[in-house]
């Protein structure tokens, strides 16, 4: 069944929108980790949200999911606690978070009196302009391997609410002259963005985007439950072994065998803060058929049994203690 696709701009759009969301965050909260692209009714390119009015729809918690979109956040008054991939993060003041296109997030708010910005796009709004997609790939907010946040000081933060507020206030106006009037001020917040991180020492030396990195993330995100040997991957990507592995390490630090075990290791993170599903639906889910062996596989990851990982997590235990 094909879609809807849409701009959300109008503020009934908007409504529909995190309607969508709310009803699959309710429909499907026994998948453990939601994926949107296939429990969301309607896909949408482009939608930009005051954070309060996101915050109180969804009364203040966001299930693990994950989705094809990429979503730039500013809480400019708020508390919380937020999961983006492996990163876990209390929400302050003047937060600047980042999610990457298919990576898991999660948050809970202390609050649901909040104030910010919340931005939703996809490369497919980028295709229909005249900006190709390495725009958005090449950033560098978007490498995965880069902590997702920042806390920023005021006077970032209100640089950053400026070109949030302009864009608010300009919807209207964009809407009626094309897309590339929009993807323009997207942008303008993205480079605004990949400076306030080139400026932390976070960011470190970043490579820029390589095709066969992407490729095998993909890959990676499809497979990982099947298929955990490096050669699987080398092979669909038609690359001998040690190449792969000189690329991601280059690249992200860590070699492939390294990348897939994470991989593995965070999602199992998510299910075991984020759920309620005993040790053996976990190992099931993740591809093993003894719960012994998953056991023994997070252990030597994390220095932690699943277990105690799970009553180690802020989320799992305020969610236990409610």
């Amino acid at each position: 069944m094909l879609k809807n696709l849409y701009i959300a701009e109008s503020q009934p759009e908007k409504d529909k929108v995190l309607s969508s969301y709310l009803r699959a965050f309710t429909k499907f909260s026994g998948d453990g980790v939601i994926d949107l692209d296939k429990r969301l009714k309607d896909k949408f390119e482009y939608s930009l949200y005051d954070l309060e009015g996101v915050v109180r729809a969804f009364n203040g918690t966001v299930p693990p999911s994950r989705q094809s979109i990429y979503t730039v956040a500013l809480i400019k008054e708020g508390s919380g606690l937020n999961n983006i991939g492996q990163h876990a993060f209390p929400i302050l003041n003047n937060t600047l978070f980042i999610i990457p296109s298919r990576v898991i997030h999660a948050s809970s708010f202390d609050t649901l009196t909040c104030k910010g910005f919340l931005l939703h796009f996809d490369l497919d709004f980028f295709s229909k302009t005249a900006f190709p997609k390495e725009c958005i790939i090449n950033r560098k907010i978007f490498r995965t391997s880069i902590r997702p946040y920042l806390y920023l000081n005021k006077s970032q933060a209100k640089s950053l609410s400026c070109i949030f507020e302009q864009m608010m206030n300009e919807e209207e106006k964009i809407k009626n002259e094309g897309n590339d009037m929009l993807a323009v001020k997207i942008l303008e917040l993205l480079i605004h963005c990949d400076r306030l991180f080139s400026k932390a020492p976070i960011m470190g030396n970043v490579i820029d985007y390589h095709p066969v990195i992407d490729r095998f993330s993909e890959l990676l995100e499809h497979n990982y439950k099947t298929y955990r040997s490096v050669q699987f991957y080398a092979k669909k990507l038609n690359v001998h072994p040690n190449h792969l592995n000189f690329l991601l390490k280059k690249h992200n630090g860590l070699n492939a065998k390294q990348y897939i075990n994470n991989k593995i290791i965070s999602e199992s993170k998510y299910l075991l803060s984020n759920s309620s599903f005993i040790i053996k639906e976990i190992a099931n889910h993740m591809g093993f058929e003894d719960p012994n062996n998953f056991s023994t596989f997070f252990q030597k990851g994390t220095g932690q049994a699943p277990l105690s990982y799970r009553g180690s997590t802020p989320l799992y235990s305020s969610q236990s203690a409610s």
